[in-house]
């Protein structure tokens, strides 16, 4: 993988403060959903049972409903 271009990014939660990187990549996908072209953010977590975090912004875009009582997230149709 070849960084042309890195943009550092700071983001604070419940946690304190993170320290990302931003990168552009071919695809994500979702089950059956698939985003081109799309910059994520790459960081490590201390946190043993996360493998990464999905953004509200792009669950609302693509539709996703999530079901909070059984843990389940779905494209509505």
């Amino acid at each position: 993988m070849l960084f042309t271009s890195i943009e550092i990014v700071t983001s604070y939660g419940i946690g304190g403060k993170e320290h990302s990187f931003v990168k552009k990549v071919d695809k994500v996908k979702i089950g059956e959903y698939c985003i081109n072209n799309c910059s994520l953010d790459f960081t490590s977590y201390i946190y043993e049972d996360i493998n990464g975090l999905l953004g509200l912004d792009m669950l609302l875009n693509a539709g996703f409903i999530i079901d909070l009582e059984k843990l389940n997230m779905y494209l509505q149709n």
